[in-house]
């Protein structure tokens, strides 16, 4: 089923499809940072899910709207629930159905402004980070009396080595999108005064002239090997369950005979 033809009104986010095969999602909660609550986050893991059913639809975006990304999850929801001895639980995929996500399909985070606790969880785990020179980065949780255990510390520790992660866990100090560019965590850094969310776009529509089959594929391996941490056992895995399915499609021959005859690829959505 088609993610359009769902309904998508939502409280305090949207969804949108700037272009043919790209789905964006925009939190848009301005009056509170684009906090998240409970039922915010379990609807936008449905958007996500379907996104990935979804074959017409290639690549995924996530931005904020107004100064801020996403300031994590509701800090006075989870006041109500100590207060109401609710168990608060952090499973798989957590915030926003992202900060844990496994997926089939790309998400580029697009980071315009603010960034912090949960919002930070979930741009550990995207595909492709695309950040406002302006935007702020921090895990502030230890200020409050809390650890982020949302899937973001290994995740980091994978990609930005393990005394950064110490540094921004334990000290919960802002950084600025430059230094994770440094870090390798950020992708690109955009001109604060430039649309992100508009560069994401492009970024997405460069991914878009690619084959879908090789998109997911080629996800899936370098995510075997930052998940897994082994080279050998993601090379074999890849080679052994992925890319028979890849040759299986009719992508595969369709890449190889446009470049015999010149001309462009058309391809045909994914089935994989």
């Amino acid at each position: 089923m088609s993610l359009r033809s769902k309904p998508l009104r939502f409280q305090h986010f949207e969804v949108s499809f700037p272009e043919e095969r790209i789905v964006q999602v925009t939190i848009n909660r301005p009056d509170k940072l684009n906090c998240i609550d409970k039922a915010t986050s379990r609807e936008m893991a449905k958007v996500w899910e379907a996104f990935d059913q979804d074959e017409s639809l290639w690549v995924g975006i996530i931005t904020g709207a107004g100064r801020a990304f996403c300031t994590g999850a509701d800090l006075h929801e989870w006041h109500a629930m100590n207060k109401a001895g609710t168990v608060n639980d952090m499973g798989a995929p957590g915030l926003g159905g992202l900060p844990r996500r496994s997926g089939k399909k790309p998400v580029i985070a697009a980071v315009n402004g603010i960034c912090m606790g949960g919002g930070f969880e979930m741009v550990a785990n995207c595909d492709l980070v695309i950040a406002s020179s302006s935007a702020v980065f921090s895990l502030p949780e230890v200020k409050r009396g809390i650890a982020p255990v949302a899937g973001c510390l290994p995740r980091l520790a994978r990609t930005v080595g393990l005394q950064r992660t110490m540094d921004l866990v334990l000290t919960g100090r802002n950084v600025e999108a430059a230094t994770l560019y440094e870090w390798g965590l950020v992708s690109r850094v955009v001109d604060g005064k430039e649309d992100v969310a508009k560069v994401a776009v492009q970024v997405a529509l460069d991914m878009c002239q690619n084959s879908p089959d090789a998109l997911i594929v080629a996800r899936r391996g370098v995510r075997m090997a930052w998940e897994d941490g082994s080279v050998e056992g993601a090379v074999s895995a890849l080679a052994s369950e992925w890319y028979p399915r890849l040759m299986a499609g009719q992508n595969f021959s369709e890449g190889i005979q446009a470049f015999v005859e010149k001309r462009p690829p058309k391809w045909s959505n994914s089935k994989l």
